[in-house]
Parts: structure tokens; C-alpha cells; sequence
């Protein structure tokens, strides 16, 4: 069934039915203050962090799962109707409905007894805080009396106290009307900063006050939950709406809330604007700010001023990549929606959604890692400092917290493979940037009073890659690599990760790589002699006849090999010898075979297969997982986009094109597919299940990153070296011709490629402005654009 589609111009997906399969959603946020809103105005918001600075509520397994969020109400005072201008919660039928998810923005349109809505959200660059911009409209031929009601719930500091210790925690909740700044300021007098349980209580207050305005004058106001919902309610139907006025008390106790109610005349044809901020102040500042920040955007044109720089801001990040294939669709997802979902996976950290709470586990130090390698095209210096952050998070001996909540809150979990991530992350901002001296940058240990270099902590990385192997010289398992679901192979006795070692490879040598530029001779042969010792080691020991194995139990035993029951064929280990560089080319193709023979499905590349049935204690997590469901048999995104880097490594441009499109969210029916069609899932259900093509874990996944580098810097090929700009396509034989433009190092190369040929793969010729040169790498340029052509052959 069609629920929507993209603009003509790609930029917003519009929805068309309000009843989606699930809520929708889209994140509005400047990188301080975070909101996310649904095709129904579900969502949370939060300030800085999801799980310390959580703004409004967000109930976990409501039904519907979006509940609660930032409502509208509207009633009729001739009539007594009552709806919402999102369709959701009255769930009053909309004569029209059109709901566009922009970029930072989303707008909700509806008409509703001769009442025409629109309401606009987003969160302006500068300001910590998020508007609601109402337009209402009387179409009818006589006067409307209306009643408009803003209405958000709030939490108000530390969410996971906020959901398991609510009836203590609400004793500390203040909120009050200041009837001359016309608006509901809150607080909470009690403060927990620390990220895991404890009987210490901590003594300090919340150090923020909300606001919630609105630029006309409040008829009434609430601030208590049951007294605007009432007993035995919900939000589809407040008791408040039923009554002439909000009971305008304020509250220093309870589930607080802020409503709003407005009451205006609409005269036949005539249309008034509303607009409802909720924000944050910082409370040693509340007295000095709060006039000026509750004000700030009452009036319509500072909104539509804050909106224009929010899409003009927009406008510049889609500017440092673009490309135009003869696949219209592929485009929409590479000039825009393979980056917007990028840097919204970035900003957001993957530690907030309706899939991940925001009060758990906080940054993932792989998850990190791999995030910044789409933002360093755009915003190197946020990549720089999120690599930072990454750098104080290591012990000296290589070590990392697995997750972490800031600097020296974290966990160890003893996954084999979070260390090597870092390797990715400086050599990937050193090839986009050309800045070496990030690698002097001082930061210090975790596990002791001592300080390092960048790069003294990329030796550390070699160190821990060096001692961290077991009986095959392969990496010991510990709690699991990238698929933490392998979480009891390692056992007491230490099993090894296979993957892992090919992994450790592939980093290495993008670390022997930086180490010969810079002219660390000595020490880059030293790296070199631990990459081929495992190299060696895997081909001696890992190769199955078709694949490579998946990894070795506690005792010696294989995983991933013809001789299980379950999971004869693991994706990864497929893929990563061709990452990696190893030089048995045979062994490449007939593993990569044995993907597309094995592990394809309609859905796409299997994560392994057969997916298990029976739980293995001695396996792990995925052993206990529904078949065809997470790590047991779904498709994977994000290792999907390796599948795609490893076929144009092996200059199969055609596989590759199959992969990608398969890929793509909008491809499967949206009543099956069920997860919002404009943004990459972290897995889709294979036909291991009974119910295939399901999608979940949509937005906060490493898909984002890697499906938006792989397909330009591999697919496309025009990637980044230490030396300049590398074109080299592999691309669908039957592509005539594609452009695309990318900006590197000031400058922005336009790029024009041919195909006469009809090749897959193959530079014949490159023109710089003109001129012939004799290499497919771009020399860094001075000027301010280079125009470039390529003759494929």
C-alpha cells in the first residue's frame, strides 16, 4: 500500500495516509538540543544527553509506540469538536492529511471542518529550543470559534530515573506560570548525573529550566498530567477539552506537564499564526535569559528567519557532495538521504530513538568511530573533536571502553574488535583533511596519570592487536567482535574470532599506509610483520574449501564451517579478506561466490545461514534470536555495504549495482517493509522467517555512514588519499555516462564520467580543466573549482 512518496525534487518525503505501518519519524536538532517528531507528532526531546538531559517524556512500549509527544489540540466552541492538528492523538478523521519530512524540519498539513492546518517544527542553529509553528485558516463562510491547546509532557533531567523511580522522583518536579512572559517554566530540584545504579543519592539540582510560550495570550494554562488528561484517559481524549478553561494552578509535585490554551476568532477566509516554543535555560543564567528567551520567537518573522538559515545551513552540507546516475532513485538516496541520515546518526550519537531509549549505554566506541567517517567530508572540525572524545577513552595498553557516557564514565565488555575502529576513524579525517598534526595532538589515558599523542595511541591500537591473540594467532574472542551476539564463543578457554583477524589486518594496514607517508619506515615494517603473521595465520587455518570460516570455539571447534548443523556460511568473513587486501585472488572470488550462492535472498545478503534453530550455550546470544530475525539469518545493512565495497574491489560493478539497489528502503511495500522507506534499518527480515522483509532499528545504524562512503568512494569512485582525490568507478555496465561534484580541501571538483564501452571497471583517460594526466589521483588543487572529465575503456 502507498503511504508516500519523495518531492519531485527529492528533498522532502511526503507522507500521504496518516495511518503508517509504524510512526515515522524525523530528528530536528542543532547539535545541543534534540527533538524527534513522527508522522503523528509523536517524540521525545532532550538536551545534550538523552539519558541526563531528557526534556520531555518518552513512555517505553506505549501503544502506539511514539506516545507521548508534542500535540496541538483544537476545539470547536460552537460545535464542541475536538481534534489534533497530527492526526494523532484524537485520531479524529482528516479530510486531507499531507505530512513532509524535510531536512531538520518536518510540517504537518490537514483540513478539518473547513479548518486548514499546518504546523511547522524544527529546532533553529542557534537557540535551545524547538518551535511549533501553527498557521490555522477558516475556509468556511462564517465566524469559527476555536480554542488551540499546546500540550507536551515533560521529564524533566535523568530519564531512567524519570521511568523506574517516577513515584519519588516526581516529589522534586516544580513547575509555575509567569503570567508577563505568558509562559510555563519548570524544573526538578533533584539531580542524578551518574549513569549506573547506586544507593549514594547525589545532592544538586537539575541545571536547567524549561519554557513553554506561545505568542499569544494564554487564556489558561496546566501543569499537572491527571488534571488535563483526567482519571482513566489518555491523550486521545483529555478530560481539559471537555471543561471552559485549564485549571491554571501551578504544581510543586506530580507528572508535570505544560498546556497552553489560546482562544482566537477566525472571521470566513481569515488565517492567524501561533507559535508554541518549548525550550531550555541554563539555571544560573534563568534570570538574566528568560525574558529574552521566552519571547524570542514570538514573532513570525524571527521564525521564518530562523527556518531560512536552518535550510540555508541545509543547503551548504548537501553541497560537498552531489551526483546525477541514470538511476533517479539511487540519486534522491545519494545527494541527499544517504547524508542527512549520516549526520543525524552522528549528531544523535545512536543512544536515542524508539529502538534505543537514550538510557543505556551511551556512546558505542566502534559506533562512534565509524559515524565521523561520513561527517569529515563536511564538518571536519566536528569530526576532529568527536575522534578526540574516542582518544580519551583508551587505556595504554590499547584498551577501550566499549560504551561510554563522557570522558572516564564507560564500560569494558572485552569485544575483540573496538580497539582497531580508531584506525579508521584518524585515517579517514587525515586523508579528507590533509592535517597531520591532529597526530601530535596530546590526550590522555584512561587507566593512568599519563598523556599521549594521537598517534602514541594508534601504537597502542598495534599493541593491543598484537597481544590479544589466541592458539590459531588469531584474536581472542572475549564477549564477542562486530556481531556481539557471538557473545560465548570465547568461553573460558579463549576462542578466536576469525573475522577478527582479518579485521585486524584491514586497520593495520590502513595504519602502515599512514606510517609510510609519514615516513616511519622502521615502524611501519614493524606493523607489517604482525599483519602478515595473521594473514598467514587465517589462510592456514580458516579456509573451508569454499569460505572462510567464521571463527574457532574455546576447544578448537569451527564455527562457520561445512561440518555445523547451523551457520555453515557467516557474511563476514567473506567479505574482509577482500577489505583487507589478501592476495590469494582465487580464494576472494570463490568466497565472494559463495555469498551471492549461499546468502542472497530477496531481501538481500544474509547475515549467515542456515540461521539457527536450536540454542548452542557454547555459541552465544544469536543462538537464542528468532530464525531470520537480528544477527540469526537477517540481512544486515551495514555489512551489506561491505558486500558492495568488496565486488567493486573485485571490479564487478554490475553485483555491486545489485546489492545497492536492493538496499535501498523504498524498494519493498511499506505494509511488509513496515520502518520508514527514506532512511537505511539496521536489518531486514530474510526469508529464514516466515514473514520476510520487515525492517527495524531504522536511523541510529552504521548503514548510514558506510552506505553513503561505499557508494561514492567505491561505486562511484571518487575517494579520498593522502595524496589527492582517486577516481576510479565501478559501475553498471549498462551506465552510459553519470556526474557528480565533491568538494576536497577547498576545492569542489565537478566531475563528468563517460562510458563508451559499456565497462565495469576501467580510468582509459582523466582531463583536469582540460588537461590530460597521466594517473587517476587528482592533484590537491588551489583553485576554487576544478572541472574534470573521465573516459572510462
Amino acid at each position: 500500500m502507498n503511504y508516500g512518496h519523495f518531492s519531485d525534487d527529492g528533498k522532502e518525503y511526503i507522507i500521504t495516509r496518516m495511518d503508517t505501518p509504524s510512526p515515522w519519524i524525523n530528528y530536528l536538532n542543532n547539535g545541543r538540543y534534540f527533538t524527534s517528531i513522527s508522522n503523528n507528532g509523536g517524540g521525545m526531546s532532550y538536551f545534550k544527553s538523552p539519558l541526563h538531559g531528557r526534556v520531555t517524556r518518552y513512555r517505553i512500549n506505549e501503544v502506539p509506540h511514539d506516545r507521548p509527544g508534542k500535540y496541538i489540540y483544537i476545539r470547536d466552541n460552537d460545535s464542541g469538536e475536538i481534534w489534533s492538528l497530527t492526526w494523532q492523538p484524537v485520531s479524529k478523521h482528516l479530510e486531507c492529511y499531507r505530512l513532509a519530512h524535510g531536512f531538520g524540519y518536518t510540517r504537518s498539513e490537514a483540513l478539518v471542518n473547513d479548518i486548514e492546518s499546518s504546523v511547522l517544527f524544527f529546532v533553529p542553529l542557534e537557540d535551545d529550543q524547538e518551535i511549533w509553528k501553527t498557521i490555522l485558516k477558516n475556509t468556511s463562510d462564517k465566524p469559527r470559534n476555536l480554542s488551540v491547546y499546546g500540550y507536551c509532557e515533560l521529564a524533566l533531567g535523568h530519564a531512567l530515573v524519570d521511568l523506574i523511580n517516577q513515584c519519588d522522583d516526581q516529589h522534586f518536579n516544580r513547575s509555575y506560570f509567569d503570567k508577563k512572559l505568558n509562559s510555563i517554566f519548570s524544573t526538578k530540584t533533584y539531580w542524578v548525573t551518574q549513569s549506573k545504579g547506586t544507593q549514594q543519592q547525589e545532592n544538586k539540582e537539575w541545571d536547567q529550566h524549561t519554557f513553554f510560550t506561545v505568542n499569544h495570550p494564554a487564556a489558561s494554562y496546566e501543569t499537572v498530567r491527571e488534571r488535563f488528561i483526567g482519571l482513566y484517559r489518555n491523550e486521545n481524549n483529555p478530560v481539559a477539552l471537555e471543561q471552559e478553561n485549564l485549571s491554571c494552578r501551578d504544581t510543586d509535585f506530580g507528572n508535570i506537564v505544560n498546556a497552553l490554551k489560546v482562544d482566537i476568532t477566525l472571521q470566513p477566509g481569515e488565517s492567524k499564526d501561533l507559535i508554541f516554543t518549548l525550550g531550555v535555560i541554563e539555571k544560573t543564567k534563568f534570570e538574566e535569559h528568560k525574558k529574552q528567551r521566552s519571547e524570542q520567537y514570538h514573532d513570525v518573522s524571527a521564525v521564518d528567519d530562523a527556518f531560512e538559515q536552518l535550510n540555508e545551513s541545509w543547503k551548504r552540507y548537501f553541497e560537498h557532495t552531489s551526483a546525477e546516475t541514470p538511476d533517479k532513485n539511487l540519486n534522491v538516496f545519494l545527494k541527499y538521504w544517504m547524508p542527512y541520515q549520516a549526520i543525524t546518526a552522528f549528531n544523535v550519537g545512536r543512544v536515542a530513538s524508539f529502538y534505543y531509549w537514550g538510557i543505556g549505554r551511551g556512546f558505542g566506541f566502534r559506533d562512534t568511530a565509524q559515524d565521523t567517517i561520513a561527517v569529515t567530508i563536511s564538518d571536519a572540525e566536528k569530526a576532529k573533536e568527536r575522534i578526540l572524545l574516542l582518544t580519551r577513552q583508551m587505556r595504554t595498553d590499547g584498551k577501550v571502553y566499549h560504551h561510554f557516557h563522557g570522558d572516564g564514565d564507560g564500560e569494558f565488555t572485552q569485544h575483540c574488535d573496538d580497539p582497531l575502529w580508531y584506525m579508521l576513524a584518524v585515517t579517514e579525517y587525515l586523508k579528507e583533511t590533509g592535517d597531520f598534526t591532529i597526530l601530535e595532538n596530546v590526550q590522555p589515558f584512561i587507566d593512568e596519570e599519563k598523556e599521549g599523542i594521537v598517534l602514541d595511541h594508534m601504537f597502542a591500537v598495534v599493541h593491543y592487536a598484537k597481544n590479544n591473540l589466541g592458539a590459531h594467532g588469531l584474536p581472542i574472542f572475549g564477549r564477542g567482535d562486530w556481531n556481539d551476539t557471538l557473545d560465548y564463543i570465547g568461553g573460558d578457554e579463549g576462542g578466536e574470532s576469525v573475522w577478527g583477524g582479518m579485521f585486524y589486518a584491514a586497520m593495520l594496514k590502513l595504519f602502515m599506509d599512514l606510517l609510510e607517508h609519514i615516513r616511519m619506515t622502521k615502524e611501519r615494517e614493524e606493523v607489517s610483520f604482525v599483519r602478515k603473521k595473521l594473514m598467514a595465520a587465517i589462510e592456514e587455518h580458516c579456509w573451508d574449501g569454499e569460505w572462510y570460516i567464521r571463527a574457532f570455539g574455546g576447544k578448537g571447534n569451527k564455527v562457520g564451517s561445512k561440518e555445523n548443523t547451523y551457520g555453515k556460511i557467516f557474511l563476514n568473513t567473506q567479505i574482509w579478506p577482500v577489505l583487507a587486501g589478501f592476495k590469494n585472488h582465487n580464494r576472494l572470488i570463490m568466497a565472494m561466490d559463495s555469498v551471492k550462492k549461499h546468502l542472497d535472498s530477496p531481501e538481500g545478503p544474509k547475515k549467515c545461514t542456515p540461521a539457527w534453530k536450536e540454542i548452542d550455550p557454547n555459541i552465544g546470544l544469536v543462538t537464542r534470536c528468532v530464525w531470520g530475525k537480528k544477527e540469526n539469518g537477517a540481512v544486515f545493512c551495514h555489512p551489506t555495504s561491505w558486500v558492495i565495497q568488496a565486488e567493486t574491489m573485485l571490479q564487478r560493478g554490475n553485483q555491486a549495482y545489485e546489492y545497492l539497489k536492493k538496499m535501498l528502503p523504498d524498494r519493498i511495500d511499506s505494509d511488509i517493509f513496515v520502518a520508514e522507506p527514506y532512511v537505511f534499518s539496521q536489518y531486514i527480515t530474510s526469508n529464514e522467517h516466515s514473514e520476510p522483509g520487515r525492517a527495524s532499528h531504522s536511523w541510529q545504524t552504521g548503514s548510514a555512514a558506510w552506505m553513503f562512503r561505499v557508494s561514492f568512494d567505491y561505486v562511484l569512485g571518487i575517494r579520498p588519499t593522502y595524496k589527492g582525490l582517486l577516481i576510479d568507478p565501478v559501475i553498471p555496465s549498462h551506465w552510459d555516462t553519470f556526474s557528480a561534484s565533491r568538494k576536497y580541501r577547498g576545492t569542489k571538483y565537478n566531475i563528468i564520467v563517460e562510458n563508451p564501452q559499456h565497462v565495469e571497471k576501467g580510468v582509459k583517460e582523466i582531463f583536469v580543466d582540460g588537461k590530460r594526466i597521466d594517473e587517476n589521483v587528482l592533484p590537491v588543487s588551489k583553485s576554487e573549482i576544478c572541472t574534470v572529465k573521465v573516459i572510462m575503456g
